[in-house]
């Protein structure tokens, strides 16, 4: 019998977001669009809005020393 997916918890989401950054630590920026349909991957039963994951990507990234590009994902 498969294991039931489970909403992730606050901790997971913020740790898959850390993850995103270490992996792409050589771009100047990251896209907010980017990072959040990583995460929406990865947790597809998160619950979330659009507005606190891109909050919660915005400040993680600023943190750890990244620029937001708002016009990535139109590239």
């Amino acid at each position: 019998m498969p294991a039931l997916a489970q909403t992730p918890t606050l901790s997971d989401v913020r740790q898959a977001i850390v993850r995103y950054l270490i992996d792409n630590i050589g771009r100047p920026s990251i896209s907010i669009s980017e990072v959040n349909h990583s995460v929406r991957r990865m947790f597809p039963l998160c619950e979330l809005t659009d507005w606190e994951l891109g909050y919660l990507i915005a400040r993680s990234a600023i943190d750890a020393g990244f620029a937001i590009d708002f016009d990535a994902a139109e590239r």
